[in-house]
């Protein structure tokens, strides 16, 4: 299923001069077919951790689980941005 999607704009600073933002388009095919994810997250003591997950993409949105004593839950309960 193919739905509009965010538009990217990339940072000058962070991206090489002939670079272009990849079309949302691509970016959810590529979603689409990924077995794997890495989620990302901030400690309480701010230190950064990434996990790899089994999700599922459906209808536009990344779906997974986790247990309620499981660190990443902690960490997206202190700060869901990730």
């Amino acid at each position: 299923m193919t739905t509009d999607g965010p538009t990217a704009r990339l940072n000058a600073d962070f991206s090489s001069p002939d670079a272009s933002a990849t079309p949302w388009s691509e970016a959810q095919a590529q979603l689409e077919r990924a077995e794997i994810f890495w989620l990302s997250t901030v400690r309480p003591d701010g230190r950064p951790r990434a996990t790899p997950l089994i999700t599922v993409w459906l209808d536009g949105a990344l779906y997974f689980c986790t247990g309620p004593a499981e660190r990443k839950t902690h960490n997206l309960r202190s700060n869901a941005h990730c």
